[in-house]
């Protein structure tokens, strides 16, 4: 199962859909099969980590998620500076995710754009974020992002309850040891971002409450 400690502090080059991952050299066949298998959880929409690697499981999961995320949302023309501005990540406060697959994360495009990780703090400027993670560390200051992003084309994804309902748009959830996500709808159209069918139809949809 995934330790509260854990839950505290919460530690692919081309588009060609689900092939992605296929080409490796010898030094990368470990994480490529590990990323290979997080790709396969996420088109069954969900993610059971094996109870005695959950603790290190959790997170690079949720980065092969948020990496595939990005294959089912459109982003409106405006919000990207030219043809071949990169697609920013950006992650708020301290990241829980492996400097390792952030690296290969980074040698990879989303539908010819290069990918940037950013990391900033929760009163930096993020509307130039194309995906904003907030991860649970940062949970008391996510309403105030959320309201700071209501104007920008932003997606929004945290992973703490009741995060989809009030203002974001995904929300990862942890239920034993696994993984799934929830989608606001409402929140992705007033963001003016299309999220495909197909990731729809894995999600769970929640209601929005404002």
């Amino acid at each position: 199962m995934v330790t509260n400690r854990r839950r505290e502090r919460q530690d692919g080059k081309s588009d060609g859909g689900w092939h992605f991952l296929a080409r490796f050299d010898s030094r990368r066949v470990r994480r490529a099969s590990f990323l290979i298998m997080a790709c396969w959880l996420f088109l069954n929409g969900s993610a059971r980590a094996p109870s005695q690697d959950a603790d290190t499981v959790e997170y690079p999961v949720k980065l092969a998620f948020l990496y595939n995320f990005t294959k089912f949302v459109e982003w409106p023309a405006s919000s990207f500076r030219d043809a071949g501005a990169p697609l920013a990540l950006c992650i708020v406060g301290e990241d829980p995710f492996s400097s390792e697959l952030e690296s290969e994360l980074r040698s990879r495009t989303v539908r010819s754009r290069p990918v940037s990780i950013i990391r900033l703090r929760s009163t930096d400027n993020l509307s130039t974020c194309h995906i904003v993670f907030i991860p649970v560390m940062e949970k008391h200051q996510a309403a105030r992002i959320v309201r700071g992003l209501k104007e920008s084309s932003t997606l929004t994804v945290g992973e703490f309850a009741g995060f989809a309902a009030q203002g974001g748009i995904i929300n990862f959830v942890v239920e034993g040891n696994r993984l799934r996500f929830e989608v606001n709808t409402f929140n992705a159209e007033r963001a003016g971002l299309k999220i495909s069918s197909k990731l729809l139809n894995l999600a769970e949809i929640v209601p929005n409450s404002n």
